[in-house]
């Protein structure tokens, strides 16, 4: 994503559950580590969707661009 901000958000939350994931949850914790496992997973699903959403967004943009272009081409 273009967003240095929001990269960096995404890499922070993924930190924090790798870290809490791997480091602060205890051998008996396994309800804790599936949550936390699926926290991580999500974070990564939710950024790939996002990028999904924009890159489709500037596609579509770029073939309305053409579509303009063309349409006022016809005119003249």
């Amino acid at each position: 994503m273009e967003s240095e901000l929001f990269k960096e958000s995404v890499d922070t939350l993924k930190k924090i559950y790798s870290e809490a994931l791997l480091e602060k949850t205890g051998a008996k914790e396994s309800e804790t580590r599936e949550k936390l496992w699926i926290a991580y997973n999500v974070v990564g699903k939710v950024e790939q969707h996002l990028q999904s959403i924009l890159e489709t967004g500037k596609l579509a943009e770029k073939q309305l661009e053409v579509f303009r272009k063309q349409s006022q081409e016809k005119k003249f």
